[in-house]
């Protein structure tokens, strides 16, 4: 029997930290590469900065399997178009309270994370 993907998932590691943090970076400069052809750009950091962390979680998971880059990864992702659209005028989106929103969906999933691995490690022990 195949367990699902959230069960195959493991706890986040120095390395896989390391690896989030450089496909971040490598990403959120592509993004300002991007704004340097495409000037509109320009004043959607917050939006570029969501979009390159939202890609690192979804890389992150493809090559480490945490399991909070299941969560993280949409509501960075998700956030990302919300700040966009509301920069663009289309949607008036307090900012500060998006962040806490995020931050708030960041810390829950780390604190499932951690949860589930220690149970986990319960349960292979006994």
């Amino acid at each position: 029997m195949k367990l699902p993907t959230f069960a195959r998932s493991c706890c986040t590691t120095p390395t896989a930290l390391c690896f989030w943090a450089a496909a971040a970076l490598v990403l959120y400069g592509g993004g300002l590469l991007l704004g340097t052809v495409w000037p509109t750009m320009r004043g959607h950091d917050d939006t570029l900065v969501l979009a390159a962390m939202s890609g690192a979680c979804f890389l992150n998971y493809w090559r480490n399997r945490t399991l909070h880059c299941i969560v993280t990864g949409p509501v960075f992702l998700v956030s990302a178009v919300v700040t966009a659209l509301s920069r663009a005028g289309i949607w008036h989106v307090d900012q500060v309270l998006l962040w806490g929103l995020v931050l708030t969906a960041v810390a829950l999933a780390f604190i499932v994370e951690w949860r589930t691995v220690r149970s986990q490690r319960r349960a292979s022990s006994a």
